[in-house]
């Protein structure tokens, strides 16, 4: 294949995907900037082995993979230089509406997962792959997919469970909940 067919194609590809390929970087950065960073740098990088990747078919099964992988990467490289407190600081911005907030909250709870496991959360609920194109974005087993999901999943529950609500949503909180008369008996 010449050069400027190969420059042509990888072009036409990252034309057409690269909104959905920059919404993976975003949702595991959290940072619109980094996001940018992360998609132009993995480009970069297929770019080098783009004929390798096409004589596969899955072109773009091979860039989310170098997008995870290096996102991975930065993360570990990272781990130790950010101080994470307990309490954000005070904002002056005007208040959300409430599913503008439970969207942040849920990014913020995201960032907390480790990066394998927010990876698999990403890939299989946001991304929509299933459980085998998820294995062979992250190189590994169908089973470590469902498990790394499975722990992200619960962690998420477990921190952005409300106060007061039941654990479980199937739990009658009614009959767990002693009533007035009850405690005086």
């Amino acid at each position: 294949m010449r050069r400027s067919e190969r420059e042509a194609q990888f072009e036409e590809f990252v034309l057409a995907r690269s909104r959905s390929l920059l919404r993976l970087c975003y949702l595991l950065t959290g940072d619109t900037g980094l996001a940018e960073d992360l998609l132009q740098n993995a480009l970069a990088n297929c770019f080098r082995h783009w004929d390798r990747a096409q004589s596969q078919g899955r072109e773009e099964a091979y860039v989310r993979t170098a997008i995870v992988n290096a996102h991975i990467d930065t993360v570990r490289r990272r781990r130790f230089k950010e101080i994470m407190t307990l309490h954000p600081p005070d904002s002056h911005a005007p208040a959300q509406t409430q599913a503008a907030e439970d969207r942040d909250l849920l990014r913020r709870e995201l960032a907390k997962l480790a990066p394998r496991t927010r990876a698999a959360v990403v890939l299989r609920h946001y991304v929509g792959l299933s459980e085998q194109e998820s294995a062979l974005t992250l190189g590994c087993s169908v089973g470590n997919v469902k498990r790394l999901t499975f722990r992200g999943l619960a962690q998420l529950r477990t921190t952005m469970e409300p106060p007061g609500r039941a654990a479980f949503p199937d739990q009658d909180t009614a009959a767990s909940v002693p009533t007035s008369r009850q405690e005086g008996s």
